[in-house]
């Protein structure tokens, strides 16, 4: 009875000099740099992100500026310059504040970013935080261990244990089981509240339609389209087609150069020139970019070059209204001059 009885007095020695919460911080941390590089689902690595986004950072600074523990006195605590003061944190409060904290910090950290031209991608901005999350448990490691033993703020695993231990302690079992099935509910409803969160919507499914051409460099831009040309011209364009539907889609994507009429805001097609068309399987996530060869045959200015996108067969007549997406450019189509008209243009 008396080894038990000292074996359960050195561990709760051992839950109460142990301060897991900057160890667990910094595996979260690398956790989260290891899911955001490594090919694992996005719900993975948003379930991991979330502690560095919207809890450690604050957590980690209020750390590093109160390192004590709440001690029921609001009016003691360490010295800053000429003042003390340490507000009393509660373990409630210390953990509402962190949430503040690190919301707020966000634009601060995205402003930042932003001056110094770096851009918001996820890269810079979890190297950003996570430099911040480990200054911050650095600077509180150190002022916590600076002060004495029975000052120093630790989440109180010990109590946490004592009272799980107490729990199945009692003479009825009701209550026992009863702890289990809050627990379980608590534990529930925070994985329930975290899926929600970073689970994707089953409203965003969508697939989008571009129309790119190559730069000197031969990277794609949304620039520089063809704007005249001349009949017969062989001329080309690229077409990008992103699917993010949440399944592999089947696409028709069908091109035509229209000469319109615009009549009280309306469009109406008078003429069309079918340029061909073709059909894709894409996986969700993945990108369709397929070059597209034309020659004009209709003149005429402003005259529409149309790409319409459909999920499955496209009908007969394509049209912007029955089409999933459509992209267009306007165009100048000339007839190419004849030797008559360039033999006079050279004689002048």
């Amino acid at each position: 009875m008396g080894s038990t009885s000292h074996s359960k007095g050195r561990l709760n020695q051992a839950l109460d000099e142990l301060s897991l919460d900057v160890p667990t911080a910094l595996l979260v941390v690398v956790s989260s740099s290891l899911v955001a590089v490594l090919d694992v689902v996005p719900t993975v690595q948003a379930l991991v992100g979330l502690p560095v986004l919207l809890f450690l950072p604050g957590y980690a600074l209020l750390l590093a500026l109160f390192p004590a523990g709440s001690s029921g006195n609001s009016g003691e605590g360490p010295s800053f310059g000429r003042f003390e003061w340490q507000p009393d944190l509660g373990l409630t409060e210390r953990f509402a504040l962190a949430f503040g904290m690190s919301v707020a910090l966000l634009p601060v950290v995205g402003l930042a970013l932003l001056w110094a031209g770096v851009g918001l991608n996820a890269a810079p901005v979890l190297l950003a935080l996570s430099a911040i999350i480990v200054g911050g448990l650095a600077v509180g490691e150190v002022r916590r261990r600076r002060l004495p033993e029975g000052e120093r703020f630790h989440v109180p695993i010990r109590r946490w244990y004592a009272d799980v231990v107490r729990s199945f302690d009692q003479s009825s079992r009701v209550d026992s089981l009863l702890n289990v099935a809050l627990a379980f509910a608590v534990l529930l409803a925070v994985a329930s509240l975290s899926y929600a969160l970073v689970a994707p919507g089953t409203g965003e499914s969508y697939s989008s339609l571009s129309l790119l051409t190559q730069d000197a460099g031969g990277e794609f831009v949304a620039a520089d389209y063809p704007e005249e040309l001349t009949v017969g011209e062989q001329t080309e364009l690229f077409v990008s087609v992103a699917n993010a539907e949440g399944e592999a889609t089947s696409y028709t994507l069908v091109a035509e150069l229209q000469r319109v009429e615009r009549t009280n805001g309306e469009t109406t097609v008078v003429e069309r020139q079918v340029l061909g068309s073709r059909t894709e399987t894409v996986a969700d996530g993945e990108t369709w970019r397929t070059r597209h060869t034309f020659a004009p045959a209709l003149t005429g200015e402003d005259l529409r070059l149309t790409y319409f996108l459909y999920e499955g067969d496209a009908p007969a007549e394509p049209s912007t209204d029955t089409a999933y997406r459509s992209a267009y450019v306007w165009l100048t189509v000339t007839e190419e001059p004849t030797e008559d008209a360039a033999a006079g243009d050279d004689a002048a």
